[in-house]
C-alpha cells in the first residue's frame, strides 16, 4: 500500500472516522473521537490520527496525540491518558507503513520521541515500560462468571452484601463528582496528584453522558466508600479508575464494585472487560485482579528516541515524590494536578 494512501485527520470533525473505527472488533473507547475531545478540551493536546486508505476505502488507522509543553517539551502519544492504544490494523504491511508515516510527521513536528503503548506490532522491539494488565471474557450467565471468581473474592463479595453494602450505576454529573471525591482522597493516600476536576467534568460530557461508560459507587448507610469509572465502546470495556475510602476497608466494598460492575458490563451484550494495567509492584492490585478470573498479561509500551533514531529501553522516569506529597493538604494536591498533567500526558 503506497504511503501516499495515507493522511492526517482531526477525529473530531471527521464524522466518518467514528463509523469506521466502531465497526471494529479490536476498537476500545481509546480509540473513538469522545477520547480525542476529552483529551483537546482537558488539556489542549492536539489530535493527528493517522490514516491508510485502499481503493478509496479506510484500511488502518494510527490515533496520535501531540503534546506540545514548555517544561516537557513536544512529542507524540499513541494514546494520552490510554492503557493501551495499538493500532487499527490487520496485518504488518499496513502497521509498518503508519509507522512509517508517524516517524515522518514526528520528526517534520520536531518531536522528542513518540510512545506506543500495548502495540502489539512491536513486541519484538525493546520495551521502554511494562505493566500488567487483566482482560475478563464476559457471558450473560452470571453463574458461570461467578464460578471464576477466587473463593476469597467470593467471601469478600458476601460479606459486603452482609455488612449493608449496596452499589448504584450513575450517568449523571453528580455521580462522576461523587466519585471524584473519592479519588482525589485515594491519590492524596497514593501521593499522587489527582486529575483536575475540570477533566471529570469533560469526561462525563463527552463520553459517560453520552453512553459510552458510568461511574458506579458503593454506599454504606448513605455514604459513598468505594467507587469506579467504567468506560466502553463496541464490545470492549475498561475499568478505568477506581478509589476508595479506606476507613471502610473492612467492609469489603470492592470486591462487591467490581462484581457489579462486571455483570453490568455482561448483561449490556459487551464481551471483553479489561481490568487496567497494574505497576508490578504493585503485589497488592495484582492479586485483587487475579481473582476474578480473567486472563493476565503483559502490556509493553515502546518510545521510539528521534534523537537516537529508534527505540529505547527503559529511562529513569520514577515518580520520585510520593513520600513528600502525602503529606501535602489535599487543596495543594489538587492544585498540583490542575498544574501538572497538561505537561503529562
Amino acid at each position: 500500500m503506497p504511503l501516499n494512501d495515507l493522511h492526517v485527520i482531526d477525529p473530531r470533525s471527521d464524522d466518518a472516522y467514528d463509523t469506521w473505527v466502531g465497526s471494529r472488533r479490536t476498537s476500545t473507547v481509546f480509540h473513538c473521537s469522545a477520547w480525542a475531545r476529552l483529551l483537546a478540551d482537558s488539556y489542549r493536546f492536539r489530535p493527528a490520527y493517522l490514516l491508510l486508505n485502499h481503493e478509496f476505502e479506510v484500511a488502518a488507522c494510527l490515533p496520535l496525540m501531540e503534546v506540545d509543553s514548555l517544561i516537557t517539551g513536544r512529542r507524540g502519544v499513541s494514546l494520552c491518558f490510554s492503557d493501551s492504544c495499538g493500532a487499527v490494523a490487520d496485518g504488518e504491511e499496513e502497521f509498518h507503513a503508519l509507522l512509517q508515516a508517524a516517524l515522518a510527521h514526528g520528526r517534520k513536528r520536531k518531536w522528542r520521541y513518540l510512545e506506543f503503548r500495548g502495540e502489539r506490532f512491536l513486541e519484538a522491539e525493546v520495551a521502554s515500560r511494562c505493566f500488567v494488565n487483566h482482560t475478563l471474557a464476559l457471558c450473560r450467565d452470571p453463574d458461570e462468571m461467578f464460578a471464576r471468581v477466587r473463593k476469597s473474592t467470593a467471601r469478600g463479595i458476601r460479606k459486603a452484601l452482609k455488612e449493608g453494602v449496596r452499589v448504584r450505576f450513575h450517568r449523571d454529573l453528580e455521580g462522576v463528582l461523587t466519585y471524584y471525591k473519592l479519588h482525589c482522597l485515594t491519590r492524596k493516600r497514593q501521593g499522587v496528584p489527582p486529575q483536575p476536576r475540570s477533566y471529570f467534568v469533560n469526561l462525563h460530557r463527552h463520553l459517560i453522558g453520552r453512553g459510552l461508560g458510568f461511574a458506579v459507587l458503593a454506599y454504606h448507610a448513605g455514604t459513598a466508600v468505594a467507587g469506579a469509572i467504567c468506560l466502553h465502546y463496541g464490545s470492549n470495556a475498561i475499568y478505568k479508575y477506581g478509589a476508595s475510602d479506606e476507613r471502610y476497608q473492612s467492609l469489603r466494598a470492592n470486591n462487591l464494585l467490581f462484581w457489579e460492575m462486571i455483570t453490568r458490563c455482561a448483561q449490556s451484550g459487551l464481551e471483553n472487560l479489561s481490568l487496567g494495567r497494574t505497576d508490578p509492584d504493585n503485589r497488592g492490585l495484582i492479586q485483587f485482579k487475579d481473582g476474578w478470573g480473567g486472563v493476565r498479561s503483559e502490556l509493553k509500551y515502546h518510545r521510539y528516541d528521534f534523537r537516537e533514531g529508534g527505540f529505547c529501553g527503559p529511562g529513569a522516569e520514577e515518580w520520585k515524590y510520593s513520600a513528600l506529597l502525602k503529606k501535602l493538604p489535599g487543596g495543594m494536591l489538587r492544585a498540583l494536578g490542575e498544574l501538572g498533567y497538561r505537561h503529562m500526558g
